[in-house]
């Protein structure tokens, strides 16, 4: 069955203790006399036997004491039952938006979205502020069944709750100005909103208020107010707004650094049960920041989070165990922390797994298992693992396990991080003819070419070499380059108009932008020239005979 979003789920929380005073009040806006809470009658409900408490609920289902003691004992459906009943028989906006609220949840029977929107609906054209407000985000959640987005009638909806001046109505209000969702992107009225919502006391309201002060949106940037609200919404238990307090006071970034508050704001977030303070806070005792190193507290706060599910916190604890310290070096330990945030796609653990699993570090050494996660982890853009796959290429250590051509943008990485080994292999397979590694050699060399004109002419023969092979970045290079004469190259439009107009034939948008720039600056003999000579390249390149792809043993 489909979960409501948080901000839906957090409507739909029926609290105890209101509900009884609700159904009270339905009871009055229906003409009727509520019985006292210290009544003959309540008491004897309280109090007696199961069959008088029965009796008294099939006679009157309606009564605010019998649905206040089946909430209590969770006896859902009775309170279903008598707040349909008090719906149906006083008309009253209260009870039609409670028994909404019901059918919305779930509670006392199936969920029904249609028959809670048909309630909130009624309850909505009597101007039922909570009524309006919950309709409206259920008409904003995605995917569930029975509904259909509606975010205009959402927005609509909301700008009549806001304007009575119901808080979470003026929050969902600004949220939606902010993302231009149901209307235009309004910052200055999103603004407007949260701080309406925020002087109502509204902490999620108060924390965006103090973001925007940060970020200057909607509104000048503010620091001091921005601290302000960031306090008032910590205050009151955002736990959002207590860790990025805890941040301001650990960088230092709205108020002089205060190592003692960052940690006590960290703390009070931590044990309401956020994650990332949970994370931040053991991290802090890991490493003695702020605080004494403290391998206990460390472990507390750290496997917590892990178990929470943070992955950050899953490769600190691996991080902690792979290297000893504070904690005993325990490879098993490190392995495990570091394959549990690897599952969850952590680029740099599953970096770090696959050094264990190369190593045979806390399991047995398994080079392709290790090759296979470095490829993992540098498809998801991590540096470090494509560094280490460019080393392996350079020492050899990927012959017959991958193809070149795929090797070669790592094999780059590690040649701009000084191995020589990597830019030996690389140019090894330029000489081959190989376009890919040509062009990435000539822009590695291009990168330590300053103020030497025979490397800049080094790097870019290679690169009009891949680029006469077809390579487009190279071709769109060579363009920009000719185009402004760059990298020891001199300036000549004819030639750069021949290599841009190719790459933008390829979809090189920026080359096609160039190539119009200067297109503007030459004669027609020369735009002429240009177009002869990129037709005979295009010509040329079509003619070359594609590489044969090598054979490798293991996976491609």
């Amino acid at each position: 069955m489909p979960r409501f979003p948080k901000p839906i789920a957090a409507l739909l929380i029926l609290a105890a203790s209101a509900l009884p005073v609700l159904a009270q009040e339905a009871t009055v806006q229906a003409g009727q006399t509520p019985e006292a809470p210290g009544s003959q009658t309540q008491g004897s409900e309280i109090q007696g036997s199961e069959t008088e408490t029965v009796e008294t609920q099939d006679k009157d289902l309606t009564s605010m004491a019998v649905i206040e003691q089946a909430w209590q004992r969770g006896d859902y459906v009775l309170v279903r039952e008598g707040l349909r009943q008090l719906a149906e028989e006083t008309g009253a906006p209260l009870a039609q938006y409670r028994y909404g609220r019901v059918l919305a949840e779930g509670r006392g029977g199936p969920r029904d979205l249609p028959g809670a929107m048909t309630w909130l609906e009624r309850a909505v054209a009597q101007s039922h502020a909570e009524a309006a407000t919950l309709l409206a985000e259920i008409l904003l959640a995605a995917d569930l069944p029975d509904v259909t987005r509606d975010a205009p009638r959402a927005v609509s909806l909301l700008t009549g709750a806001a304007a009575r001046g119901h808080a979470a109505a003026q929050y969902a209000l600004a949220r939606l100005a902010l993302a231009g969702d149901g209307m235009e992107r309004d910052p200055g009225a999103a603004f407007t909103w949260f701080l309406a919502a925020a002087e109502q006391g509204h902490a999620a309201a108060q924390f965006d208020l103090a973001r925007a002060y940060i970020d200057g949106t909607g509104t000048d940037r503010n620091p001091p107010e921005a601290l302000r609200w960031l306090e008032e919404a910590a205050t009151v238990g955002h736990t959002e707004a207590q860790v990025f307090l805890a941040l301001s006071y650990d960088e230092g970034r709205l108020r002089p650094a205060d190592p003692a508050q960052a940690l006590r704001w960290y703390r009070r977030a931590a044990e309401a049960g956020l994650p990332l303070a949970q994370r931040l806070l053991g991290t802090h005792y890991l490493n003695g920041t702020g605080v004494p190193a403290d391998a206990t507290e460390a472990l507390r706060w750290l496997e917590e989070a892990a178990e929470a599910g943070d992955p950050g916190a899953m490769n600190n604890l691996g991080q902690a165990y792979a290297m000893g310290g504070l904690l005993t070096q325990d490879d098993a330990r490190a392995y495990h922390w570091y394959e549990r945030a690897a599952r969850v796609g952590l680029p740099q653990s599953v970096t770090a797994l696959a050094a264990l699993t190369e190593a045979g570090r806390g399991t047995a050494a398994d080079p392709d298992r290790a090759i296979a996660l470095y490829r993992q982890a540098a498809e998801a853009g991590h540096r470090p693992a494509m560094q280490r796959l460019g080393r392996m290429a350079g020492a050899g250590a990927l012959d017959g396990r991958l193809a070149p051509q795929r090797a070669v943008p790592w094999a780059a990485v590690a040649a701009l991080e000084g191995d020589a080994a990597a830019l030996d292999w690389l140019t090894a397979r330029a000489g081959e003819d190989m376009p890919d590694a040509q062009a990435m050699l000539g822009r590695v060399l291009l990168q330590d070419s300053a103020g030497q004109p025979s490397r800049q002419a080094e790097a870019t023969g290679w690169l009009i070499r891949a680029a006469g092979a077809g390579d487009v970045p190279a071709q769109a290079l060579l363009g920009q380059a000719y185009a402004g004469g760059d990298h020891g190259l001199a300036q000549d439009y004819v030639a750069a108009h021949s290599w841009l107009n190719l790459a933008a034939g390829a979809g090189d948008e920026p080359s096609a932008e160039t190539r119009e720039v200067i297109a503007a600056l030459m004669t027609p003999e020369q735009i002429a020239e240009a177009q002869t000579r990129a037709r005979k390249l295009h010509a040329d390149i079509a003619a070359r005979v594609p590489a044969t792809v090598q054979t490798v043993t293991g996976s491609p």
